[in-house]
């Protein structure tokens, strides 16, 4: 019986049923109808004679209640009947409960860990409230999207601006800095804002005051925030923090309160101090360094605000052409910014774990359809007893429901576990702390994937199965012909079990080679065997470029006498491990006409290029006596150098360097290094200047500790050479460069390995699937493989027809995924680094591989079939 027929006769029944009711109720009316005349007839009036009348019978809705419970008790009862019959056929097979468990338990494990994931960081609302009033303003360069405003632009658009309730600007990345005042020294992430960014974001201060605008007036005292874990963590939560002065980086700070729990923006830190309008990066508009965060108005639409905003962009190009030419800021909805860099690679996460749930229930489905074939006798024995097809197939339901109910137990706690490791390996640094768990629309989601599993994997077999039954009798001839049935749709099942794992194999596959090639960068200096680190000395120990210099002069001096250190560099900013701080230089007559181009600026200490292993290629390395007693010198990039002069000698040139005041700064040119990677190994080599730390004292200093041994090794004998220079001073921040570099790539190395683990089950759950349809097929032709041993079939032609037929299976889901690994991998074009999404190498490797674990499924039911006794075949059928 087709499936169309079979819903028709379930409606029939359920109408025939409907129309006993009727009849039942159509007798009741005929009796209510003669006692009401009776009644009538005997003197009473009309709605007393109805009244009593339905007060004898009862009345007709209790007794449709009456039917409606008897019904509801008998669905009831059946239910119950079923569940006890599926727990006991589960009791008989635990073998195939358990592996149906863990396959469909790993499949919605792992969507429900990564719809966890999604709820949390992309469809959550943000923790401030109104979190839709909130946007994001980010500058715009000749149509290209940029991260950072200026922070003298974002003073205009402040006073300028009637669009927004509340405007303010916060540094996009936390600034590491030396606190003095509280307990000993110590490093802590602090993140410069305008006075305006806690009321904007609608969050009050735990303890004390907000700041207020007089905060951010020129000259004003400097004042704090504390994040309330640092407040925890090193004030012991002490309330008499508030008004208390620390020393940051030497300077005096007033902290005027401390932020709620969990307060967050952008970025983790630990204090939050006000600029000023007299500060350096609030005065220098060519210089960008702040976010710009709004509320919208009441009532005010978006499109309204950029508008606005354009306007002011116009007049700010009008009135400073030099550094405003072609720029504007770009508003967006606060969350879509935070998490656009996130949600390619959430959403790719999410396709490759639906992938692996489909080649999940498929392979349950196949499982279901080969214990369906062993339980046909059982089936026509109940349908003979009177057991009808729809009886038949909801018993096979509720096994189905009862073991999604089962996997759904199992995927939940999975997720659970799951759900840390997936934001531990996909790094929402801009999103914040992202803290998924059982949410209602976690929960929610899983029953409906639990539902929908059912209906995936358990529908068709029961429907088939009980199909089957009727038809079925105990005749060998046609338990074998719905046995062919069976194993075809199995076939059907294992073919698209391939395809989907060549998808995933090639996603794999391609993210690798990427991963590969982005590691095999030459990033411009030697890293091995060099140990980095972080010193920042306070300003009101060290106040002069005099002694600054001799602070580190000392210091290096005591690093180059550690045993086993060989060389000894200091910059101003590590490359890779600190990107950013970029400025203009060009030739001087060049400057004025917007002929310079960008290069990020460092300060080395003599000797630095020598110990990073940066080649020397025209000219001198900075020297001692490039001190502020002689005239102002700077060492290129070769990048740089060409970008500014082309093919002419730079060594002896004089350039113009923007150190943000009106006129450049002019330095002559005394050498030329190696390009280097600065900012990652994807962005490659670029433009960059350095300044003999002599004529340019630093407080903050990275240093570089190349070894002959161990780079770990040194570490303690660093701490040891620093307390005895200035035991005031911390050493932050140690990583060996390997470390450094490792955790640049942490984002495409953890997704790669995600997807490479998405891959591996989904391939082992693809050789279960190939597996499984061979031997079930070597068990159901058992006899004729004994007839054709018997008529001089080798072993060798036996075993090669069950690897034949398993390589063919293989070869079809290979043939059908590969076309669809082209079309589905273009969606991850923009991850991949130094291939394309047509890489034959990989698909290549992705057939050969699916190739030779489908021999390796074969090879055991290829043995079995070779083993069978001829004689016991004949025997048993």
């Amino acid at each position: 019986m087709s499936g169309w027929r079979w819903l028709v006769r379930r409606l029939q029944v359920l109408f025939a049923k409907d129309s006993v009711e009727r009849e039942m109720d159509e007798e009741l009316r005929f009796h209510l109808d003669m006692e009401i005349r009776h009644l009538v007839e005997s003197g009473l009036e009309p709605a007393e004679a109805r009244r009593r009348a339905l007060v004898s019978f009862g009345g007709i809705e209790r007794h449709k209640e009456q039917v409606r419970d008897v019904r509801g008790a008998r669905i009831a009862d059946d239910l119950v009947q079923d569940a006890r019959v599926a727990l006991r056929s589960f009791v008989r097979q635990p073998g195939f409960v358990l592996t149906a468990l863990a396959t469909l338990g790993i499949g919605i494990g792992g969507s429900v860990a990564m719809f966890s994931v999604l709820d949390a960081s992309l469809f959550r609302s943000l923790p401030y409230p109104q979190s839709s009033e909130l946007v994001l303003g980010r500058v715009t360069r000749s149509g290209q999207v940029g991260w950072v405003v200026s922070g003298r632009d974002y003073l205009d658009y402040r006073v300028e601006t009637q669009s927004f309730s509340g405007l303010a600007a916060i540094t996009p990345f936390g600034l590491s800095r030396t606190v003095q005042g509280s307990g000993d020294a110590h490093r802590v992430r602090s993140m410069f804002v305008s006075p305006e960014v806690f009321s904007t974001l609608g969050v009050p201060p735990l303890l004390g005051r907000d700041f207020t605008a007089s905060d951010g007036s020129a000259g004003a005292p400097l004042v704090a925030m504390l994040e309330h874990g640092y407040w925890e963590r090193w004030h012991e939560a002490d309330p008499g923090v508030v008004g208390k002065k620390v020393s940051v980086n030497g300077t005096p700070v007033t902290v005027v309160g401390v932020l709620p729990p969990g307060f967050r923006i952008v970025q983790d830190a630990d204090v939050f101090i006000v600029f000023r309008e007299d500060d350096q990066w609030a005065t220098a508009r060519q210089f960008h360094n702040f976010l710009l965060v709004g509320r919208l108005a009441r009532g005010t639409a978006l499109d309204d605000a950029q508008a606005e905003f354009d306007v002011i962009s116009r007049r700010l190009e009008e009135a400073y052409p030099e550094t405003n030419a072609d720029k504007g800021v770009l508003l967006t909805p606060l969350r879509d910014a935070l998490v656009e860099d996130y949600r390619g690679v959430l959403g790719m996460l999410f396709a490759a774990v639906g992938l692996v749930l489909l080649i999940a229930c498929g392979n349950v489905a196949g499982l279901l359809l080969a214990r369906g074939s062993t339980r046909r006798a059982e089936m026509s024995i109940r349908s003979a007893l009177g057991a009808g097809q729809g009886r038949l197939a909801r018993q096979l339901l509720t096994e189905n429901a009862l073991l999604a109910l089962g996997a759904g137990i199992v995927g939940v706690a999975l997720a659970m576990w799951l759900q840390r490791g997936i934001v531990g390996f996909v790094a929402m640094d801009r999103l914040g702390r992202v803290e998924p768990g059982l949410s209602s629309a976690t929960l929610a989601f899983a029953s409906l994937l639990c539902l929908g599993t059912v209906a995936l994997f358990g529908a068709l077999p029961a429907w088939r199965v009980a199909r089957n039954s009727r038809a079925a009798t105990l005749s060998s001839g046609l338990r074998s012909t719905a046995g062919r049935s069976s194993a075809a749709f199995r076939r059907v099942l294992v073919i698209g079990q391939v395809a989907l794992t060549v998808v995933l194999l090639a996603g794999s596959g391609l993210l690798l080679r990427s991963f590969a090639a982005l590691r095999s960068v030459d990033p411009g200096f030697d890293s091995e065997r060099l140990m980095t680190a972080e010193v920042m000395i306070p300003r009101d120990t060290y106040p002069d470029a005099e002694s600054t210099v001799r602070f580190f002069a000392e210091f290096s001096e005591r690093l180059s006498e550690i045993p086993g250190v060989t060389d000894v560099a200091l910059v101003s900013l590590l490359p890779i491990r600190d990107p950013g701080n970029n400025v203009r230089v060009a030739k001087p007559e060049a400057f004025a006409s917007s002929g310079a181009i960008d290069a990020y600026q460092r300060v080395v200490w003599p000797g630095y290029f020598e110990a990073m292993g940066i080649r020397l290629v025209a000219g001198r390395d900075v020297a001692r006596t490039d001190d502020q007693a002689n005239a102002p010198v700077i060492v290129l990039s070769e990048q740089t150098a060409r970008s500014v002069f082309g093919e002419e000698d730079p060594i002896g040139r004089l350039v113009g360097v923007d150190v943000g005041r009106e006129e450049p700064e002019i330095r002559e040119v005394v050498g030329v290094v190696g390009d280097l990677v600065t900012s990652s190994l994807e962005s490659g080599v670029s433009g960059a200047m350095y300044y003999p730390f002599h004529q340019r004292p630093a407080r903050a200093m990275r240093l570089a500790v190349r070894t002959a041994g161990e780079t770990s090794a040194p570490a303690a004998a660093v701490r040891s050479a620093l307390r005895d220079v200035d035991p005031g001073v911390p050493l932050s921040a140690v990583a060996t460069m390997e470390e450094v570099i490792s955790a640049s790539v942490a984002d495409r190395r953890s997704v790669t390995a995600v997807i490479g683990l998405f891959s591996f089950v989904a391939i082992l759950l693809a050789v279960v699937g190939v597996y499984g349809v061979l031997a079930y097929q070597v068990a159901r032709r058992q006899h004729e493989i004994g007839v054709r041993m018997a008529l001089g079939a080798s072993v060798g032609e036996v075993a090669g027809g069950v690897l034949r037929s398993g390589l063919r299976l293989a070869g079809i889901g290979l043939g059908l995924g590969i076309p669809t690994a082209l079309a589905a991998t273009s969606l991850i074009r923009s991850r991949l680094y130094g291939v394309g999404t047509v890489d034959l190498p990989t698909y290549a490797a992705v057939a050969v591989f699916v190739l030779a674990v489908s021999v390796v499924a074969c090879l055991i039911p290829a043995r079995r079939a070779a083993r069978v006794d001829p004689v016991a075949a004949f025997r048993s059928e």
